[in-house]
């Protein structure tokens, strides 16, 4: 554990900075922006699935009167027009070919967005279709059309450059990861009993309350950029490289976003509206609908095959893992997903046997990219799935099998890899002790489950900076590349701040996003915040603290050593105290003075790690639940569900209690509702009527997160990120208690009443043809 610090900031229940602003209604989100001249813009998308482009004509759309500009393909040929955060093989609207419904087609600058909507009408486009590819097996299947043809231009992220094999030359697979761990066959062979069982994760969307949206404004020198997005500099980067602008010519300034969860990282709509204000040198404005943003991102569904060797006793031996992710239409940030779900496929055991291979799938469907928890959520729901199915053919409590197989503290997950940080076994006890998992459940059709599930977290290879300024009053502004997309960073970075600078958190602000101005951060993203931004903000923190005892040094004549910061002031022994407004003043000879801290984290990379960088922190995830399912209508009812968090230290605990119990809802979703539903390569439910998502009503009666504490983070104070780890056992221990309740094992989600029904009435038809 890391020291006794006594806390007087960090680690306390504190206001969010940005609380007021919000319920007010005076935060400003980017749909509240409106620059003078503003056009707004509208995207015409393909009704088909995959097609070659015949004709695109905007004439008639470009004579409407209040029509500002037109963009087709014939508007974008003198631009690096083609885009990816791993391969360059999307353009800002289609060139050759349509690859799914709802790929941008052409789009409309008007001066109001009612007149653009309806002058997309007027775009006359030709089609002529091909056959497509809707799911995993048609798009693997041999003789399968290729989604694109030819080779894929690659594009650097973080340090790699993404690709399949040869093999897989002209075929839909545009990724592949493959490791193992000593002979798996030899594995398979000492088992005793070896299990083969496959399981299906389906295609969900993120459904942020805002939608995208961005402002974009190109005079003729800069382009600038107001956007609802989770990574600015990224964004930036490759604004930069469609255009043909240095980065100093490229500005990204981000208001206040109504969540992400991943589908906002990476570039999605920027360069159409970018492109148009190159046109016209006018601000504009294009926010899509819920409907767009459906058929924007989603996350990957995913066919995932776990064989799995066993003794007698249920000692794990050897685990072969066949992951197939389905990333649409574009690789976006898929090629990533496909890798972190390959690595994370093992699950939290120890395995003397392994052997994993992922493959990244294109298909004629929306693109799949980041979402909160980035892969690990489809091999979760079959590990973790499975591991009780062993259980029930071996007769072996559930909770005593992954007790006998976890890993401890200090194993290793793979070789080259950061040892396990945490005590798995005393998150799994606790769940299991807070639903009294020994004591059975009182009724019929009652029954609990129980999932432990890990993966690596603070993403892979990051870089972050900060800059703390203290001003000649001795507050200070903290400036730091960390969106706040509802998660409360402002709040928990400023804690960090208070403590090192001994202030009160009153005396500290934020300053808006800003590329011009705002230190370097990679991304928003994979639980990080804390961790990699976290130990950025507390060194710039910890820079200006030492600025600040020299200048009172001076001041005071008196050596550093000497001098506490404590509530806003210099003190020397038991004295009153000096405030730090005044040590600057007097230090500068006036208030024309400031002081600035500056920090930075970077990532280690490694050749021994098979992601080619160390994890900065293992996120964990244990969940246990009680559900009750009634046979007739096949409707789950969650009576209880406790999460545990390994938070490492919480520095403001309400709200990581807020981000657990966020998440473990967000995995209600996806088990018992969410599904985008397609029919011949039709989106049959991109709304809100027909695709549901979890309400008040939708929660367990008992909900129940239990923050565990031990100082063993990377992160400030000896904190972690848990953004994520709520998330990971939801489905598994849901559908493990209604396997245990009704008899009846599901592998494919959701596991809504119509499909549990049926499940029931299968057992019920096989019983009786027996």
């Amino acid at each position: 554990m890391k020291g006794k610090q006594v806390l007087n900031v960090a680690g306390k229940e504190a206001r969010r900075v940005d609380g007021i602003e919000k319920v007010t209604g005076k935060a400003l989100y980017t749909g509240d922006l409106k620059l003078p001249g503003m056009a707004y813009a509208k995207i015409l998308r393909s009704p088909v699935a995959h097609a070659r482009l015949v004709k695109v004509d905007a004439s008639k759309a470009q004579e409407v009167t209040g029509v500002i500009a037109t963009l087709t393909r014939d508007d974008i040929k003198g631009f690096n027009y083609k885009y990816g955060a791993t391969y360059k093989d999307q353009s800002i609207v289609a060139v050759d070919k349509v690859r799914y419904v709802g790929d941008p087609v052409a789009a409309v600058l008007a001066e109001d967005p009612v007149l653009a909507e309806e002058a997309l009408d007027l775009i006359e486009i030709e089609y002529d279709e091909l056959p497509k590819v809707t799911n995993i097996e048609e798009a693997i299947a041999p003789g399968a059309i290729p989604v694109h043809e030819g080779d894929v231009a690659r594009a650097e992220m973080r340090g790699s450059v993404y690709g399949a094999p040869e093999r897989f030359k002209g075929t839909n697979i545009c990724y592949y990861l493959g490791f193992s761990r000593g002979d798996v066959a030899k594995g398979f062979a000492e088992s005793d009993f070896v299990y083969e069982d496959t399981f299906r994760f389906q295609k969900v969307q993120h459904y942020s309350l805002e939608a995208h949206i961005n402002i974009a404004y190109y005079d003729g020198d800069k382009l600038t950029i107001w956007a609802s997005c989770q990574d600015p500099f990224t964004l930036r980067d490759h604004l930069s490289g469609i255009f043909r602008l240095p980065l100093s010519r490229v500005r990204v300034i981000v208001p206040y976003v109504g969540g992400g969860y991943g589908g906002k990282l990476y570039v999605k709509a920027e360069p159409i509206s970018a492109a148009l204000s190159w046109r016209t040198r006018r601000p504009v404005k294009l926010a899509l609908s819920v409907n767009e943003s459906f058929k924007t991102v989603t996350r990957h569904p995913a066919r995932v095959t776990v064989k799995t060797g066993v003794t007698k006793d249920g000692r794990l031996v050897a685990r072969e893992c066949q992951v197939y992710m389905d990333t649409g239409a574009y690789a976006d940030a898929g090629p990533r997903v496909t890798q972190k779900a390959g690595y994370r496929a093992l699950g939290p055991y120890k395995i003397p046997y392994a052997k994993v291979e992922a493959h990244g799938v294109y298909t004629n469907t929306v693109p799949a990219g980041a979402f909160r928890g980035f892969g690990a959520l489809q091999v979760t729901w079959a590990y973790e799935s499975q591991m009780d199915m062993i259980a029930d053919r071996l007769g072996i409590d559930p909770l005593d099998l992954r007790l006998k197989n976890l890993l401890k503290k200090g194993d290793l997950y793979t070789a080259g890899d950061t040892p396990v940080d945490c005590d798995l076994k005393e998150g799994l006890l606790k769940v299991a002790d807070a639903i009294k998992w020994r004591q059975k459940s009182a009724k019929p059709n009652r029954a609990k489950g129980i999932s432990c599930c890990i993966k690596d977290a603070g993403g892979t290879y990051k870089v972050a900076g900060a800059t703390v300024k203290m001003s000649s009053d001795g507050s200070v502004v903290l400036l730091t590349g960390t969106v706040e997309v509802g998660q409360g960073s402002r709040t928990a970075l400023s804690q960090v701040v208070a403590e090192e600078l001994g202030l009160n958190l009153d005396r500290i602000a934020v300053a808006q996003l800003d590329t011009d101005v705002t230190p370097y951060d990679i991304s928003t993203s994979a639980s990080s915040s804390m961790v990699v931004m976290g130990t950025a903000v507390q060194r710039a923190a910890q820079d200006a603290k030492k600025q600040l005892l020299q200048c009172a040094a001076k001041v005071l004549r008196q050596k550093v050593d000497h001098l506490v910061l404590h509530e806003g002031k210099v003190h020397l022994g038991e004295g009153e105290g000096i405030p730090y407004g005044k040590v600057i003043v007097d230090f500068f000879g006036s208030k024309a003075g400031e002081i600035i801290g500056k920090g930075l984290y970077k990532d280690k990379t490694s050749k021994k790690a098979i992601l080619g960088s160390t994890t900065t922190f293992w996120e964990v995830g244990w969940g246990a639940v009680e559900v009750e399912v009634d046979p007739e209508t096949g409707v789950i009812r969650l009576l209880s569900y406790v999460s545990a968090a390994d938070a490492g230290k919480a520095i403001n605990p309400d709200q990581c209690i807020g981000q657990d119990e966020g998440a473990v809802m967000f995995g209600i979703g996806h088990t018992l509702m969410e599904e985008m539903v397609y029919e011949d390569g039709q989106l049959l439910n991109p709304n809100l009527v027909d695709y549901r998502v979890p309400t008040f009503q939708d929660l367990p009666e008992h909900l129940h997160t239990i923050l565990i504490e031990n100082g063993n983070g990377p992160g400030p104070f000896g904190s972690k990120g848990l953004g994520e780890g709520g998330l990971l056992p939801v489905a598994s221990a849901v559908a493990n208690a209604v396997s245990r309740a009704i008899g009846v094992r599901i592998q494919t989600l959701p596991l809504t009443p119509p499909n549990v029904w049926r499940a029931i009435q299968a057992k019920q038809q096989a019983r009786q043809s027996c």
